[in-house]
Parts: C-alpha cells; sequence; structure tokens
C-alpha cells in the first residue's frame, strides 16, 4: 500500500449506479438510523455490567472521553468516506486509489465482519421472538430461577427452534431491506428506534419506582477509582469503538447515501451522544429489577435469558414489563442488523450492478449458512466438540473472530482517511454543508494520530499483549 497521497479520482471512475443512488429522505430520519445501529444487542448484553463492575462512574467518564477522542472521529472518518466515494464498502477503497490497489481489501475485510457477525446475530436475537412468545403464555409464572434457567438451556439444546426464530428474524431484516433506504431501511428505523427510546424510557420510569434503583444507581454512576485498573480504561477505550457500529462497513455504506448539504460533525456528535445515554438508560432500567430481587450483577445469556424473565415474573404487570423489554432488544437487533446486510447489499449492487432483490436474497442466504453452527452449536448437532478443542463455544469464537476483523478495519480506516486521502479534498469532504468546519484541524489529528494509538492498544490488549496489567 502506497504511503503517498493519492488525489480524489473523477467522479467518472464511479459505476454508474452511483449517479442514481438513493439519499436519506432526511436529517432526522438518518441519525435515526445511525443511533439505531449503533444501539445494539451489544448494548444490553454485557455494556451495563461492564461498566459497573470497572468503576462505575469513573468507567463512563472515561468511555465518553474515549468516544470523543476515538469513537466519534472514526465515525466521521467513515461517514467522510463514504459520502464522497457514493459507493459501499469496498467501492470506497478502491475509489481512490489506483487499479489493482491492495486497498481494496479493507473493504472485503468489512464485509466480512459483517457477515461472520450476523452469523450468529440473527440466532441471538431470534431469541427474543421466542421470549416473547414465552411471555405472552404467561409460561414462566410460578417457576423457580432455576426452572427458568434449565427451560433457556434446554431451548439452546432445541436446534429446530433455534433455526425457527432465526429464520423468521432474518425474514423480518429482508423485508426491511428490500424496501430500499427510504421505504425500507430509514422508514422501519425511524419507527424502531423512536418506539425503542419510548419503552425504554418507560422501562426505566418504572425501574425508578423499585427498593433495587439506590443500589443500582450507586453501582452504575458511583466513581470508584480503585477498579479503574489498566485494563478497564483498555475496555473503556475498547467499547468507544464498538459501540458506535465502527470497523465493518456500516457508516461508510450509510456515509455513501448522504447528501453534500448534511452536516457529518454534527450528525455524528448527535448520534455519538444519544447512543451513549442510551447506554446509561438501559443500565439504569436493568440493574433496579436484578438488585430489587437479590441478584448478583451479570452479563450475556445469563442476565437477558435467565436472570430477567424470573425477575419480570416477581413484578407487578409482569407480561406487560416482559413484553415490553424483549420488544426493546427485538428492535434494538434489527436496526443493528439491517445495517450490517446493508453493507453487503450495498457491494453487490455497486461491484456486480446486481438489483436490490437478488442481493438481498444472496446476502441473506449466505449469512442463514453462515448463521446455522451458532443455531446448531447448543444441540451438538455440528462440532460437538469445539468448545473442548478451542475453549470457547462457537459463538463466543466467531465473537472473538468479528472482534480482530472489526480492530483491523478501524486501524487500516483511520490510516486511509488520513494519510493516503488528499488533504484538500478531504477537507471540503468534511466541511461541506458543516457548521463545524473549524473542527477539522482538531477533527484530523485524532484521526491521524489518538484514534490509530487507542487502536492498537486495543489490539494489543486482545492479543495479550498487556496480560501483566
Amino acid at each position: 500500500m502506497s504511503a503517498a497521497c493519492l488525489k480524489f479520482q473523477p467522479i467518472e471512475k464511479r459505476v454508474n449506479m452511483a449517479e442514481q443512488r438513493e439519499h436519506w429522505g432526511s436529517k432526522l430520519g438518518f441519525i435515526l438510523t445511525a443511533a439505531g445501529s449503533a444501539i445494539g444487542l451489544g448494548t444490553m448484553w454485557k455494556l451495563p455490567y461492564i461498566m459497573g463492575q470497572n468503576g462505575g462512574g469513573a468507567f463512563i467518564l472515561l468511555f465518553l472521553v474515549f468516544n470523543f477522542l476515538v469513537g466519534i472521529p472514526l465515525f466521521m472518518a467513515e461517514l467522510v468516506l463514504g459520502r464522497k466515494s457514493q459507493r459501499g464498502a469496498v467501492g470506497s477503497f478502491a475509489q481512490f486509489t489506483k487499479e489493482g490497489s491492495s486497498w481494496s481489501i479493507i473493504g472485503w475485510m468489512s464485509v466480512l465482519a459483517s457477515i461472520i457477525i450476523l452469523g450468529w446475530y440473527v440466532v441471538v436475537a431470534g431469541w427474543g421472538f421466542n421470549y416473547i412468545l414465552i411471555a405472552l403464555s404467561d409460561s414462566f409464572h410460578g417457576k423457580s430461577v432455576e426452572e427458568i434457567g434449565a427451560a433457556f438451556d434446554l431451548f439452546r439444546k432445541s436446534g429446530d427452534l433455534n433455526i425457527l426464530w432465526q429464520v423468521l428474524f432474518l425474514a423480518a431484516n429482508a423485508a426491511i431491506v428490500l424496501g430500499g433506504l427510504n421505504k425500507g431501511i430509514e422508514y422501519w428505523s425511524k419507527i424502531m428506534t423512536s418506539s425503542l427510546f419510548v419503552v425504554l424510557l418507560g422501562l426505566a420510569a418504572y425501574s425508578f419506582t423499585l427498593d433495587g434503583f439506590t443500589k443500582a444507581v450507586e453501582y452504575i454512576l458511583y466513581p470508584d477509582f480503585s477498579k479503574l485498573t489498566p485494563k478497564a480504561v483498555l475496555k473503556a477505550l475498547s467499547l468507544a469503538l464498538f459501540t458506535l457500529s465502527l470497523g465493518y462497513g456500516v457508516m461508510i455504506t450509510y456515509g455513501s447515501y448522504m447528501q453534500k448539504s448534511d452536516d457529518i460533525p454534527q450528525t455524528s456528535i448527535i448520534v455519538g451522544v444519544a447512543n451513549f445515554f442510551a447506554s446509561i438508560l438501559i443500565a439504569l432500567m436493568i440493574f433496579p429489577m436484578v438488585f430489587t430481587y437479590g441478584f448478583e450483577p451479570q452479563e450475556g445469556e445469563g442476565l437477558i435469558f435467565k436472570t430477567l424473565p424470573y425477575v419480570f415474573e416477581q413484578v407487578p404487570g409482569s407480561i406487560i414489563v416482559s413484553v415490553g423489554f424483549f420488544t426493546l432488544l427485538i428492535f434494538a437487533a434489527v436496526t443493528s442488523s439491517v445495517s450490517m446486510i446493508e453493507v453487503s447489499v450495498a457491494n453487490f449492487i455497486d461491484l456486480k450492478g446486481w438489483s436490490r432483490r437478488k442481493s438481498v436474497l444472496v446476502t441473506c442466504a449466505i449469512v442463514f449458512v453462515v448463521g446455522l453452527p451458532t443455531a446448531l452449536s447448543g444441540s451438538g448437532a455440528v462440532f460437538p466438540h469445539w468448545e473442548a478443542i478451542f475453549g470457547k463455544d462457537f459463538l463466543g469464537t466467531t465473537d472473538g473472530l468479528s472482534d480482530w476483523l472489526l480492530s483491523l478495519g478501524a486501524l487500516f480506516t483511520c490510516i486511509f482517511v488520513g494519510y493516503v486521502l488528499d488533504l484538500d479534498a478531504l477537507k471540503q469532504a468534511f466541511t461541506d454543508g458543516s457548521k463545524l468546519q473549524k473542527l477539522f484541524g482538531v477533527w484530523r489529528f485524532l484521526i491521524r494520530y489518538v484514534a490509530p494509538a487507542g487502536i492498537i492498544l486495543v489490539i494489543c490488549q486482545s492479543a495479550r499483549l498487556f496480560e501483566m496489567l
């Protein structure tokens, strides 16, 4: 890869599809779509627990600082790259380099990361449908927490049920993406992201009335600097990267649908702040319920599908609370998964000239196949010795692999935008339509030096180079 700055190529280099490219219907529509993409399963799955276990308010303050120093600058960089190229992840890197340049590999890495993530994502998100049905049928009424936990373990061993919900969730995503940008992704993202915040506020307000609210606030918000270890600092840095849908081509793709009049810096800051406050609200929604009924903080499937269903059964209006929570989970999942599907769809349209329908169907077929091992791994029907060999179950292994791809994708995006792209053209791409043009110098410094340094630290931590910390 040449380190020399390369001029933005003339627009004639773009395929004809770029001239017909859809654009976001409104600024609010894009903000809600981008925010919905950022607020996904990971925000509910592990973020609240990590906050509390690593210093509470001290960790949150650090997480906020890293959002502004690393997360939001990279968010802006991906939008700049996408809007300037008017193409998907692969085309964006190829657009501004010489023919045959290896930079397009970074775009393909983004596509691969999104497919791998989707493979397990559609399975886990599909579990939400299963638990809405359980809530509506009141199947957990009168059962102990051990019985509810055993029911989940049995469900994980039921490969047919896992595939059923995987297919239904994937079909819902396909229907949305088939509708196109405005009538599909933007329309439904506005509805679901708005509803997500309404449900989230309602459940958080309900949690405020519970006895465990004070303990939850202390657990999440009280600054305990003794727990702010070097590992905790690196966790805050890692979360600042990955809670904004960065590193796998989503914001490059969404940026390609932006117009020159759209304000990239302002939009990025709004989405970053919205994602941060949503994270706090989710934590303040979940842990008052957990503490009220005497449970210890935890994360992942144990929290979402074992502890919380039992807790919901203990509160007044249990069916409403339970259905509301799992609806919230599905909305958060769908707004994220449609963005990852669109990464591949946009590339098929750009590079192959396929119709949106064909691109969506091929993408979803690939995701279904990639997701089958996750759906069936609990039953032992595939890879029965996986965990014994790799030390993690199949879901945990693919999650770890995707983290590596995201880290590398984010790092090379910083290098490409900060060092390869022409300075004058980059400045124009950043400042077009913006009221915050004076931020360009600060942003470029962050994307050239601070963000890459932060990502390299995350990579070193993943490689266990800081094991002694």
